[in-house]
């Protein structure tokens, strides 16, 4: 006879359901048990399970075993049957995380109260990016990464971007809201990393004290791509201690998210590089052991690895040239011992406690601290310090040595420039938790101690965390904007919501009005003016120093976006009969932080700029060494360098025009000196380069001409007169293609051959 089949094995091996039987799959640290319970449809079954951790506690889970889908009603019903199976630590998991979501999406735009151009890129290039056809700016289909100011420091962040703007368009709160969205996924993982792999009766302590960190609390409300890294980071952690406590499929996992963590953010990179080989050498026996797993995960890894392959095949040397850009000590002409002595200190005071726990020291930050916080939470150093203790009592152990490991590796990547609270804020998934454990441990001795039940000690430790971030929120909203009074350039770079949003009042009441706003408030104004208006802006980005340092008629009757130092600035020129103020965009300290103003030059204005040209055109005269032997030269006014850097050697230093454009710069030689070419090292810009050999009364020998393109670093450019020529003099002319006079022409070096 035909067994029935409803009791027939599945191909997969687990037997159908009979009418009125529940399963259910529990995981119980790393064993699994398989509950089968028969009833009479309709009933429900409550299961208590009881299992003896390592450490000698036990863990409890109580399991509710609901009516069958059959006779389970509506989905209103299936979900509250579902409420009603939970337990109180699932409770408490869930109302964590309800906390953890409030305390980031409540007033996201107020706080922090800059809204920064490293977070309006993210949508800016996710919208050139679509309308690019899935393109770079350089032409690459599906680029690895991006270009943010010369840097290709962007990747995960924009991509992440695309499908929000495709919906919503471009607005503060959906660019943030889709980081803080993703970045809860780092509080859930630092939960389930508790509850699956240390076996926490209390995981949601987790939670709760990573919402509660300062360091977390302001950057998870940003779109900074550092906190993406951190979460897939946190991610990784999770999901290697499933493997390495029994789940080796997760290994799987753990390298997407290291491939995710490696995409996001730059010093990111050294850390989850860091952190892996760490791991490979400390558990290298468990890896034997799984070898068939471990091949599966390292072919995953390499397939992971074919856009960074692309991207060095494209663009090689990119590493070393960011390096350079963010002044890094490794690019310096400094002996290799002397560099590791610097890595070695930086990497130390990315450990210094006060680093992470003072404000009134060398490591302050600016926008990227919250007042008299610390970047840790200062009121649970004594937790934070035993749940190191008792990381280190069970060393042994994979998992707490992993999490020891992840707070050594943390500095590892901002230790190659500067310590920096964005670069190490890996730190903030150990932290949380070793502080969850540390609570964990004073929770487990209060109830054996004093024979109190573990659930109202979990109810008040849930109060007391939770009670601390609805108070740093309130802080935040209410006294986070007069914080810091440094609204400008060097500290918050307050305004762009604030001004942007005025400009559109003005245009909506006057389409015709022009309208110049000033740089010189934030880094990056021109892709704030983007992100906030469509192409092409219906305004220009200019300083006031474009109408002081150069005639520009006023018949428009243009108005001026200034900030109050600038104004002062105007008034100082004496080029100004008239500055009318017609509105003002005041700081959160009630201070004018933006004023609109209509200018009006003095009447001989045109006489005075005439002066000021013939002055700016005057060369200045020098003395330099060349081959040992000394020389003179003649060369543009400068406001940064000295005439030496361009005949020093050294590629790192450099000169700059005041205001001259072309640079010009004659060198002459004690005695007919015989020239063959020369090398040039110019900025990036379009760049025009004309060189004159001359002869004792300035007649020309010979004259060379070209045009150089744009490019995205300084380069050196090599010149060969295919001839040697006596000269007395070499005059050379740099001149930026992309502006008018005034304007700043950069020139590092200068070698005759």
């Amino acid at each position: 006879m035909e067994p029935d089949s409803k009791n027939r094995p599945s191909e997969t091996g687990h037997r159908e359901p009979c009418e009125g039987e529940q399963h259910r799959v529990v995981q119980m640290g790393p064993a699994r048990v398989n509950l089968e319970v028969k009833s009479p449809p309709g009933t429900r079954v409550r299961v208590t399970l009881e299992a003896q951790k390592s450490d000698g506690g036990i863990e409890k889970r109580t399991i509710l075993m609901g009516e069958t889908p059959q006779n389970a009603g509506s989905l209103w019903e299936r979900l509250m049957a579902w409420m009603r199976g939970l337990t109180a630590d699932e409770i408490l998991f869930g109302l964590a995380m309800l906390v953890y979501l409030t305390s980031r999406l409540i007033r996201l735009a107020d706080f922090p109260i800059y809204f920064f151009t490293d977070e309006a890129i993210q949508t800016v290039l996710a919208q050139d990016f679509i309308r690019d056809g899935l393109r770079g700016y350089e032409g690459q289909f599906l680029p690895t990464f991006f270009q943010n100011s010369r840097l290709y420091n962007l990747g995960i962040s924009v991509y992440l971007q695309v499908l929000p703007y495709l919906m919503f368009g471009k607005s503060v709160v959906v660019t943030r809201g889709v980081s803080v969205l993703v970045t809860s996924l780092a509080a859930v993982w630092v939960g389930l990393t508790l509850r699956h792999v240390f076996l926490d009766r209390f995981p949601w302590l987790g939670v709760l004290a990573l919402s509660v960190t300062p360091a977390w609390f302001l950057h998870s409300r940003t779109a900074f791509e550092t906190v993406l890294a951190t979460t897939f980071y946190a991610g990784f952690l999770y999901y290697y201690l499933r493997y390495r406590t029994g789940t080796p499929q997760k290994l799987y996992l753990a390298v997407l998210m290291a491939a995710l963590t490696f995409y996001s953010y730059n010093p990111a990179r050294a850390v989850i590089l860091a952190t892996a080989l760490a791991l490979l050498a400390l558990d290298w026996r468990y890896h034997w052991q799984q070898r068939q797993v471990v091949l599966k995960a390292l072919a995953l890894t390499l397939i992971a690895a074919i856009p960074l392959a692309r991207f060095e095949i494209t663009h090689p040397g990119t590493a070393e040239q960011q390096l350079t850009q963010l002044n890094s000590y490794w690019t310096q002409p400094l002996p290799l011992a002397e560099k590791a002595q610097r890595y070695g200190q930086e990497y130390l005071r990315g450990l210094d406690p006060r680093f992470w726990y003072l404000q009134d020291n060398q490591f302050i930050q600016g926008r990227h601290v919250m007042d008299n916080y610390g970047h840790l939470p200062r009121v649970l150093l004594p937790v934070l310090l035993l749940g190191i203790i008792r990381a280190l009592k069970h060393i042994r152990s994979a998992p707490s040595r992993t999490v020891l490991v992840a707070a050594l590796a943390a500095p590892v990547g901002a230790a190659l420039v500067e310590i920096g609270i964005t670069r190490t804020m890996t730190m903030v998934i150990p932290a949380a938790l070793l502080t969850a454990l540390g609570f964990s441990a004073i929770l487990a001795w209060v109830e054996r101690r004093w024979s109190v039940s573990g659930r109202p000690l979990a109810v008040a430790a849930f109060v007391g965390l939770a009670g601390l971030n609805v108070w740093m929120t309130w802080d935040a909203l209410e006294n986070g904007p007069t914080w810091s009074t440094n609204y400008g350039m060097g500290g918050m770079q307050y305004g762009a919501r604030q001004v942007f949003a005025e400009i559109e009042d003005i245009l909506e009441e006057n389409p015709d009005q022009k309208i110049i706003v000033s740089p010189n408030w934030a880094n990056g104004a021109d892709i704030l003016a983007r992100f906030f208006f469509d192409d092409p802006l219906p305004f220009e980005i200019a300083s006031i120093d474009s109408y002081i340092t150069e005639y520009r008629p006023l018949d428009d009757s243009p108005l001026l976006v200034m900030t109050p130092w600038e104004v002062d600035k105007a008034v100082e020129s004496g080029k100004f009969a008239a500055l009318e103020v017609t509105r003002t965009v005041p700081y959160p300290n009630e201070q004018p932080g933006f004023l609109f103003i209509h200018p009006e030059y003095v009447e001989n204005i045109e006489d005075i700029f005439a002066v000021e040209l013939a002055a700016r055109r005057a060369t200045r005269m020098g003395t330099v060494s060349l081959a040992g032997a000394p020389a003179v030269v003649r060369y543009s006014a400068l406001d940064m360098g000295e005439i030496e850097n361009v005949f020093d050697g050294d590629p790192n230093t450099l000169i700059r025009t005041y205001e001259a454009n072309p640079l010009q710069l004659e060198v002459g030689f004690p005695q007919l000196r015989p020239i063959s070419g020369l090398e040039l090292r110019i900025g990036g810009e379009p760049t025009e380069l004309t060189i004159s050999l001359l002869d004792e009364v300035g007649e020309i020998l010979l004259e060379y001409q070209s045009e150089i393109a744009e490019n995205p670093e300084p380069r050196t450019v090599t010149v060969d007169f295919k001839q040697i020529v006596e000269t007395s003099s070499v005059k050379v002319l740099v001149r930026n293609m992309n502006n008018a006079e005034p304007a700043h022409v950069h020139l590092w070096e200068l070698t005759l051959k």
